[in-house]
């Protein structure tokens, strides 16, 4: 923690986190923040390692919290802790990356009505894939009415209703290495990731994003029925708003879940159900990549080659424009490679064979070992 007088008291900016069993990562990320903070905050809710002495090493204050299967309760309890005027919140498996050591002073100069800041995550690995947006918001200001709601994917909330009011902050980045061991990933899921989910399920029910959460948690460890059941559960429950064509009130993660299930609609060749799924994901969030990309490919498989291509080139200029709905995590691939993988093969149908070169090759400036381009372009020079 920096040692100038004007940052010791009262604390600027405060780091708050919740740990359990961390010494793996916490060493790492702690030392990326140190510099940067004037208090660290740990709550540590149960470890049997050396997570604990890690972080009084880095002179923060420990305080001790009774897990109760509650990331916001344990979250909040840590908020209470903290007695800077503005808050980071950072996992243990995460870094900071500080590209402008005077980000202070944004925060410093930041409008009243201004909450908080969202800082982009990078995934180190690519166990969930290569992800382009997602809101993250990480800093914000040391306010009683600013708590986090829910058990599993906790999220920041005006405990008054009202929105949050916040801006991106370039300054500050973050990079994620919780996905680097595999093995762990997967014993996480199973011990606690999937009960918990389901006894949320049993109890409340669960929202449309945790509906997918679940789903996607039973994917990786091989149960492909319950991921199913959720899938289905989750399409039964957006039929009526596919009918009537008024989105759902809480709309997070329904772009990403409309796409999924037109995907899985695409393989059961159920062209109708995908249709209807792709028409009203584009009616109510035309500029999410995923969306775009699922509607040519649909095309594509109806034999409307030319149709499709306007929806793969719309996917590359989102890319390129960086206009695209950033409230979901997008995968990199469905608005760079995949699409103009997929441009080649509407225009090969349509015998342009330069413009389908052309989107080949587009497609190897951004994944060099694509192997539908490699193996496309092969073809085409070897004619």
């Amino acid at each position: 923690m920096s040692q100038t007088p004007e940052r010791l008291y009262p604390p600027f900016l405060s780091l708050c986190m919740i740990v359990k069993n961390e010494s793996q990562h916490l060493t790492r990320c702690l030392a990326s923040a140190q510099a940067y903070v004037d208090e660290i905050v740990v709550v540590d809710t149960g470890s049997q390692d050396d997570t604990v002495a890690i972080a009084q090493q880095f002179g923060a204050i420990v305080k001790h919290f009774d897990w109760c299967d509650d990331f916001a309760a344990a979250r909040n309890f840590s908020l209470a802790q903290v007695t800077g005027n503005w808050i980071l919140i950072l996992d243990a498996d995460e870094e900071l990356v500080v590209d402008d050591r005077q980000f202070r002073q944004s925060l410093a100069t930041a409008p009243p009505e201004l909450l908080g800041f969202a800082l982009s995550r990078t995934e180190v690995t690519l166990l969930e894939g290569d992800l382009a947006g997602g809101v993250h918001v990480r800093l914000f200001r040391n306010d009683r009415q600013l708590r986090y709601q829910g058990r599993y994917h906790e999220q920041l909330r005006h405990q008054d209703g009202k929105p949050l009011t916040v801006a991106e902050l370039p300054a500050l980045k973050i990079q994620h290495y919780g996905n680097s061991d595999e093995q762990a990933v997967l014993l996480k899921t199973i011990a606690r990731d999937i009960p918990l989910l389901e006894r949320m399920r049993q109890e409340d029910g669960l929202s449309l994003w945790l509906l997918d959460c679940l789903a996607r948690n039973y994917v990786r460890v091989g149960e492909l029925e319950k991921s199913q059941d959720c899938y289905h559960e989750a399409g039964d429950r957006l039929f009526p708003h596919l009918l009537s064509g008024e989105p759902p009130t809480e709309f997070f993660w329904v772009p990403t879940l409309l796409y999924t299930l037109a995907e899985q609609a695409l393989e059961q060749e159920d062209l109708e159900t995908a249709r209807l799924l792709v028409q009203r994901g584009l009616e109510w969030c035309p500029n999410y990549p995923p969306l775009n990309y699922v509607a040519g490919e649909m095309l594509l498989l109806l034999g409307f080659p030319l149709g499709a291509t306007a929806y793969f080139n719309t996917c590359l200029q989102l890319a390129q424009t960086g206009n695209y709905y950033r409230q979901d995590p997008c995968p990199r691939p469905l608005m760079t490679t995949e699409p103009a993988c997929s441009l080649g093969r509407a225009y090969l149908q349509l015998e342009q064979i330069p413009a389908a070169i052309a989107a080949f090759e587009l497609a190897l400036s951004f994944d060099p070992n694509c192997p539908i381009a490699q193996d496309s372009l092969n073809t085409l020079r070897g004619a």
